[in-house]
């Protein structure tokens, strides 16, 4: 016998899909394609890692890498409220970074995509030379406000992104203040490095724990 009842969240919570195909693989650059199946809008984080022999690690946030750098050199602001990206081309695109609360209350920083209702978003991402990405997932996140932060961060992004590409960016000072959207999310996503994020209160740090 089947009996109707309620619609779990499972089913509907997460309408964006996410897939990657090879930009250039011979430079290890994939290209991330996004689309809202869903009719509102949506805000999310792209979680990825390298898969290796069937097996994957080093699961992050897009972006909680090496978003200080990012920052002071890539043209790239945290945003202050989600606004719908406007799709130009997967070179052209350049998505926002926002403060995101876990559901354990932590906080980092990662790349902020918003979709408007039956919309598609594509962006690249290097340094897959070699590697297949693997652990691929959407996290949806829900605007909670907007503060000024004091970010602290570990410099070994700055020192490890150079390292990597052979080139001599620098970062911003440590730490930096930066106005941007908290986004809450239902998971427990561990930051790369122990950076540390708090609100500026009248002046003052206030540790968000």
């Amino acid at each position: 016998m089947r009996i109707a009842g309620f619609i779990s969240d499972q089913l509907t919570e997460n309408p964006v899909k996410v897939n990657y195909t090879w930009y250039d693989k011979s430079s290890g650059i994939v290209q991330w394609n996004f689309e809202n199946m869903g009719s509102t809008t949506r805000s999310f984080i792209l979680l990825r890692g390298i898969e290796e022999n069937h097996k994957v690690s080093e699961i992050y946030a897009f972006g909680n890498a090496f978003y200080p750098l990012y920052y002071k050199n890539f043209n790239v602001d945290f945003i202050t409220k989600p606004e719908a990206l406007v799709n130009v081309s997967p070179k052209a695109n350049n998505a926002p970074l926002a403060v995101i609360e876990n559901s354990d209350s932590t906080l980092l920083v990662a790349f902020l995509y918003t979709l408007s209702g039956g919309s598609r978003y594509s962006v690249l991402e290097g340094g897959w030379k070699g590697m297949e990405p693997g652990g691929i997932k959407i996290v949806l996140g829900k605007y909670a406000m907007t503060e000024n932060f004091s970010i602290k961060y570990d410099e070994k992004q700055c020192t490890l992104y150079n390292e990597e590409s052979k080139t001599d960016y620098g970062c911003p000072e440590n730490p930096f203040t930066v106005r941007s959207a908290l986004m809450k999310i239902n998971n427990s996503i561990k930051p790369l490095f122990n950076d540390r994020i708090s609100v500026v209160n009248d002046g003052k740090d206030s540790q968000m724990l």
